[in-house]
């Protein structure tokens, strides 16, 4: 297995928590005050702006978008924001020079999008739903149907006419956002990332795994914090069998009917391709461990 070197920066990780625990608290205090709901945003780690929802539509349209909501599977309505427009007013138009968005949510789910996803396609940032729903969805957890409330934010996206965004399901969809952050992936995740001269599918894995995975899971410390760490403390990697892992990536349910986690989106073209790809990603960062003592 490939191994090299990994770079920290405990700097710019820090400025990013910093940041990140502000925006929380902020969005918290105003949960319990009534205000409106809060916003933080940060560039490569550097907090750059707090906006609250009323200062936000001072400048900003509100409309009503129809979307095929991924996560009820029919068609909802909401006010929301443009988020181009959002992001033009925070960082001036010079974000669409960026390489991705880190999105952070208040349990700890933290997606990256890239930045040329928002240039091909329309996001919006929704806060309140307006089909008499209240600002929640209707989502499958654990085998059961919750619901779930999505404040202070949503991140949504127009896919009624849009096959690729309807294809790729509740990637990108975001809810009960706190904060944004413009990165380089090789900045803001020096462990997580392979080197340029990994394999083509290592490199295609952790493509694959920051877009399906690392918004739940982490590698080497780094990535979202509602699933376990994948790599460095004892890894399913090196205790279950190939078929084993495939399984639990393409049907959790099948191995624990209760899993939380969710299956990998039935709709993704070559999607046992992309399992393989995944697994060789992980196992290419497995660190070199002793093995255990007798006994």
């Amino acid at each position: 297995m490939a191994r090299w070197p990994r770079a920290d920066r405990p700097g710019a990780r820090r400025r990013l928590a910093i940041a990140l625990v502000a925006a929380t608290l902020l969005v918290t205090a105003a949960a319990r005050g009534g205000e409106p709901p809060r916003l933080a945003f940060a560039r490569h780690g550097a907090a750059v702006a707090t906006r609250d929802l009323e200062t936000l539509k001072t400048s900003i349209p509100v409309a009503e978008i129809r979307v095929h909501e991924p996560y009820e599977q029919r068609e909802a309505r909401f006010a929301a924001l443009p988020f181009d427009q959002v992001l033009d007013a925070i960082y001036s138009p010079s974000w669409r020079g960026e390489e991705e968005l880190l999105l952070t949510c208040a349990d700890g789910y933290q997606p990256t999008v890239p930045v040329a996803r928002f240039l091909r396609h329309r996001a919006w940032l929704a806060f309140d739903r307006s089909d008499g729903a209240g600002f929640t969805i209707e989502k499958r957890e654990s085998g059961e149907i919750r619901r779930v409330p999505l404040a202070p934010f949503y991140l949504i996206w127009e896919n009624l006419e849009d096959a690729r965004i309807r294809q790729e399901a509740d990637y990108g969809w975001p809810y009960q956002l706190v904060a944004v952050d413009l990165i380089r992936s090789r900045d803001r995740f020096p462990k997580m990332t392979p080197p340029v001269t990994a394999s083509p599918q290592v490199l295609a894995g952790f493509t694959a795994f920051r877009v399906h995975c690392s918004k739940c899971h982490r590698v080497h410390g780094e990535g979202g914090r509602i699933g376990p760490e994948l790599v460095s403390t004892a890894s399913p990697l090196e205790y279950r069998d190939a078929e084993w892992l495939r399984t639990w990536i393409v049907d959790p349910a099948r191995i624990l009917p209760q899993a939380r986690m969710p299956a990998l989106n039935p709709a993704l073209p070559d999607r046992e391709r992309v399992v393989n790809e995944i697994l060789a990603y992980l196992r290419a960062l497995l660190p070199d461990r002793a093995p255990p003592e007798d006994g």
